[in-house]
């Protein structure tokens, strides 16, 4: 197991992910970003949970419905729970609250969109945490009924001891297969309608919205940027540009960014080309990840990383860590970070109730 502190020593942690040729999964939180780029100081309040994590797992199964194959040692009873993803009875409806009301966010919006007018930035995304001092007696439950409620593709349950993230993503971050990498950012929401015809008008609304297309194809131009640091000459190609995608409680544009790769590329020299992701800092990225360090006022931890795994082959696939729950139970404290994208075009109140919109599934899970 890796377990990296406020200092990774990347050429250490490429020879480990090689001379393993074994199944790795792991975490990358969104910190691991100050082992990257030159950000100078901060005054963050700190975040406990590691800032990256990587282990072999000793049984590794692949579940479909109750079926379930074993790819790596061997199924035991403990595992049972994870049969069945459906949602559970919460015995101890917890409430968690924002640490940002409106009045602070509409001044740090403010702030922000002075530092686009003044062209020190163009985009960056402003998030704000949700907290609560309590204990969370069933972990595993409160991911089912995360999960229930939002039946995101790239959702994740991860334990490390006390630490537990359980996430509701729809966000891929990075996928290898052979010499192909793609990333999918997401930049544009809106919630679903009560009836069919609702929910058409708010996918249209989306569709032409010129302030979401703006901040995805912002992104968009991003990510091609940081793939072509690895990417082989003329590569990077945008796959799809704009394309909606319905998830059970919210629409999304959803791009896709590909590129070819040379087969001496590795996974900690993509993650070192494009951590943190676009969707989660803003352009251009540095610029973007100092401001927020200015505005926000404790590091975000898991969130706006990601958690994934590699093959034995080098493949590897990787989410943005989005719509979920921390969980230190040593500390006994539970968080939920959620943002938006703040541009020239964006207004303060509707990008705060697009926070309250993003988090409401999460905050219902707890609620029981």
């Amino acid at each position: 197991m890796v377990h990296a502190g406020d200092k990774i020593n990347w050429d250490e942690l490429d020879e480990w992910v090689r001379s393993k040729s074994d199944w790795i999964f792991g975490w990358v939180g969104y910190d691991v970003r100050t082992c990257i780029e030159q950000l100078g100081e901060e005054s963050l309040r700190s975040s406990s949970f590691p800032k990256l994590v990587l282990f072999r797992p000793r049984n590794l199964f692949k579940l479909k419905g109750s079926r379930h194959e074993v790819l790596k040692g061997m199924w035991h009873d403990a595992l049972d729970c994870w049969r069945d993803t459906s949602s559970v009875h919460s015995t101890d409806p917890i409430q968690l609250d924002p640490q940002v009301d409106f009045l602070r966010y509409f001044g740090c919006v403010s702030s922000l969109k002075n530092e686009i007018a003044a062209g020190n930035v163009y985009e960056l995304n402003y998030c704000i945490p949700f907290e609560s001092s309590a204990s969370l007696n069933d972990p595993i439950g409160t991911w089912k009924n995360i999960y229930a409620k939002t039946e995101a593709p790239f959702s994740a349950f991860a334990r490390l001891g006390h630490f537990h993230v359980m996430c509701a993503s729809p966000e891929r971050y990075l996928k290898r297969f052979g010499n192909q990498v793609i990333s999918q950012p997401i930049k544009g929401t809106i919630k679903r309608g009560d009836t069919p015809q609702e929910d058409e008008l708010l996918k249209n609304q989306l569709q032409r919205s010129r302030k979401e297309r703006a901040e995805n194809v912002m992104i968009v131009d991003l990510v091609r940027n940081d793939l072509s640091r690895v990417a082989l000459r003329n590569s990077v190609q945008v796959d799809e540009l704009f394309e909606l995608k319905t998830f059970k409680t919210l629409h999304h544009l959803v791009s896709t960014v590909r590129c070819e790769v040379s087969s001496q590329t590795t996974w900690v020299d993509l993650i070192r080309a494009t951590f943190p992701m676009g969707s989660m800092t803003g352009a251009p990225k540095v610029s973007a990840m100092k401001l927020i360090s200015a505005h926000e006022e404790s590091e975000r931890g898991i969130y706006s990383g990601s958690i994934g795994y590699i093959e034995p082959s080098g493949d590897f696939d990787f989410n943005v860590v989005i719509r979920g729950l921390q969980y230190d139970g040593e500390q006994q404290t539970i968080s939920c970070h959620v943002g938006s994208a703040i541009t020239a075009l964006c207004d303060a109140e509707s990008e705060y109730r697009e926070c309250l919109l993003k988090a409401e599934a999460i905050l219902n899970a707890l609620r029981g």
